[in-house]
């Protein structure tokens, strides 16, 4: 029903609940926690923040 969040869903499940760096494809980041909610098909959120998945170039675990 929502091919692009179930995409970014399968290569992301791990970092669930976790610290994670968000890397933007105008190079900026953010780091926030990583929560299991998306909005439809377009949008993740970490840290209280709705982030566009079309915005990410790719996300990484923060270590403690």
């Amino acid at each position: 029903m929502y091919p692009v969040s179930e995409m970014f869903h399968k290569k992301y499940y791990d970092m669930y609940d976790k610290i994670v760096k968000v890397i933007f494809k105008d190079g900026s980041e953010r780091v926030g926690l990583f929560n299991d909610e998306f909005f439809e098909d377009s949008a993740i959120l970490v840290s209280c923040e709705v982030i566009k998945i079309a915005d990410i170039e790719r996300m990484e675990l923060v270590e403690d």
